[in-house]
């Protein structure tokens, strides 16, 4: 399956090092984001089939992205990464609409047994473009 994924996350390396992890796995990536709210408008833009999204940001934190992006789209699988690793957060991000959780720094291994557990399917994209 070739994943239709987004990156929301403050950090321009992360996105970069989430691009091409994915990108060499031969996924495509429909955008990337550095704050909750254009992380928003983006996944309402490019309807991805998964969102990799950071928990500390401005303007909106990942909860608060998360709760929006699941509101109106909640066919997107969200997988957070961060550097939160407190079991009560990570119950509040599940609450919050996140599929599955990788604790940063995260190997490539950790990052794909998190897709497969979010995306077992290995059928077409959710929303049937790559």
């Amino acid at each position: 399956m070739k994943i239709r994924f987004a990156v929301i996350d403050d950090a321009a390396f992360l996105r970069e090092l989430i691009k091409n992890i994915m990108s060499d796995a031969g996924h495509t990536c429909v955008g990337e984001a550095e704050n909750g709210n254009d992380g928003i408008r983006l996944v309402g833009t490019v309807l991805p089939d998964l969102v990799f999204l950071d928990m500390v940001m401005p303007n909106r934190n990942g909860l608060e992205t998360a709760r929006a992006i699941k509101e109106n789209h909640p066919e997107v699988k969200i997988i957070g990464c961060s550097t939160i690793d407190d079991k009560a957060m990570i119950d509040k991000a599940t609450q919050a609409g996140f599929d599955g959780y990788v604790t940063k720094p995260f190997t490539k291994e950790q990052l794909f047994t998190a897709i497969s557990k979010v995306l077992p399917q290995l059928g077409e994209s959710t929303h049937g473009r790559t």
